[in-house]
């Protein structure tokens, strides 16, 4: 190969040139470069063990092509970094003879142009800052939004020295001094009362030598209030009787947190990546319900685990654009609130119980007489006891084949539109069954209440007392 670099002068056109240049061979191995293509590309060796892995194809096509074209070839390649990164080149090949062919390459600027546009763009709409500074500590870069939260302006720092600004001891510098010496650092910083996060990093020249010191540095105020938020309520939910989980749409648990978590055989850590029917229970209404989340609904099933009665809520888990992507299950030990609503009922139908008992001790109906029924009516009739009362009274009337039943309305409080109303129910009911009501004890109070009302008894046979009601039956029976 070194009589063919002879022969072709090349090592006065690789020596003599500024652009970043190479001799390969068909099979794509770089037999000869100068110094410029070593610092863009790397030294001799295989061309496509540096270049991107998911450019290696095209570029490899490329050279074949080119070892064939009468004229020269471009493509677009990314070689990977001594620190990772990808950088973006322009590649020109053409024919050396048939077993060769030159390389040289040169920044993708449209790329780069492109990257740096959206960069710029993002960073004015940022509370950031960005600056940096040489060896010497002058400030070349002084620059963002983030500025004004501690009261400069940009570029205002410009030309200035950070040893001036500062002083030598200060920790800013000594953080300097580290990435001078090739050390990138990240910290998190408290200035001003607000909360930076600040990346430094070497700036090198193009021969990668360590020239000063470049940093960005991000104002996470609304993140630290967020986590703090966050905090808070992780602490509340830790301090409350009930589990949370969180499971992805395959059903593995993503998160388990809650004061209950022990009480279902659970732990914090412990039950993440495991499935929702190992951890919910494997029935047909947890899967179910389960389905139901899955699809966009809130469902609910009750189960007995460990002697407890629990209540496990499924509610979907939804993307910033509605679709589902997971499923949350909110379980809660329910045992004691069943116990109180079952005593609850029991108590008010014991009330209940009561209540009748005392009506129907306020409404006793007593056979005074052979075919006489007698109920004296107390306080005050409204819907639920003018029920009771015909209830009891026709049942009795049936049950004893009484042709007589006397209302007594001597202890009533007060006539409204409505107890006349349940009066007259009551009258109409005995009429029906063959019985005859009859109406006494009415008051003169109550007596011009209903005749203001404007009801009609002119079919209720009503009398003065109970004395002469009795002696009316008697005698109708007689007759």
């Amino acid at each position: 190969m070194d009589d063919r670099l002879a022969s072709l002068s090349c090592k006065t056109l690789l020596d003599g040139t500024p652009t970043p240049l190479a001799l390969l061979s068909s099979a794509g191995e770089v037999v000869a470069c100068n110094a410029a293509w070593e610092r863009c590309v790397g030294p001799s060796g295989r061309l496509l063990e540096r270049v991107h892995e998911d450019d290696r194809g095209e570029l490899s096509a490329r050279i074949t092509g080119a070892l064939a074209a009468a004229g020269s070839v471009s493509a677009a390649a990314r070689v990977v970094g001594a620190r990772g990164e990808s950088v973006p080149l322009h590649w020109t090949l053409w024919r050396a003879d048939d077993t060769a062919l030159w390389a040289a390459v040169k920044p993708d600027r449209r790329e780069w142009e492109d990257q740096a546009r959206i960069l710029v763009d993002v960073f004015q709409t940022m509370d950031a800052i960005v600056w940096w500074c040489d060896r010497a500590g002058t400030l070349r870069v002084s620059d963002g939004n983030g500025l004004e939260s501690m009261g400069l302006k940009r570029h205002q720092l410009v030309g200035m020295n950070m040893f001036d600004l500062y002083g030598a001891d200060a920790e800013i510098m000594g953080l300097c001094k580290r990435v001078l010496e090739g050390e990138p650092v990240r910290t998190d910083t408290v200035a001003g009362g607000v909360h930076w996060i600040v990346h430094y990093a070497p700036r090198r020249d193009d021969d990668g030598e360590i020239v000063g010191v470049q940093t960005f540095g991000i104002n996470l105020a609304d993140d630290v209030r967020l986590a703090v938020k966050g905090e808070l309520l992780r602490a509340c939910i830790d301090s409350m009787p009930i589990a949370i989980l969180a499971f992805d749409r395959a059903g593995l648990c993503v998160i388990a947190q809650g004061g209950a978590l022990a009480q279902i055989g659970c732990t914090e850590r412990g039950e993440l990546g495991k499935h929702m029917r190992e951890l919910c229970g494997d029935t047909e209404d947890v899967r179910a319900a389960f389905e139901h989340a899955l699809s966009g609904e809130i469902a609910q099933v009750e189960q007995v685990r460990r002697d407890r009665i629990w209540r496990t809520r499924f509610v979907p888990q939804k993307d910033v654009l509605g679709e589902t992507t997971g499923v949350g299950a909110i379980c809660e030990d329910i045992t004691q609130q069943l116990r109180v609503e079952q005593q609850l009922r029991e108590q008010l139908r014991l009330t209940q119980d009561q209540q009748e008992s005392i009506a129907r001790l306020s409404s006793p109906i007593i056979e005074v007489w052979q075919d006489v029924l007698i109920v004296p009516l107390i306080g005050s009739v409204d819907a639920d006891r003018a029920a009771m009362v015909m209830e009891s009274l026709l049942a009795s009337v049936v049950e004893k084949q009484s042709a007589f039943a006397i209302l007594d309305l001597t202890g009533l409080d007060s006539v409204d539109t409505t107890t006349a109303q349940h009066l007259i129910k009551i009258i109409n009911g005995l009429t029906l069954l063959g019985c005859k009501g009859v109406v006494t004890g009415i008051r003169p109070p109550v007596a011009q209440t209903m005749v203001g009302l404007g009801f009609d008894l002119s079919q209720v046979k009503t009398l003065r007392s109970l004395k002469e009601a009795l002696r009316w039956c008697m005698g109708a029976r007689r007759r």
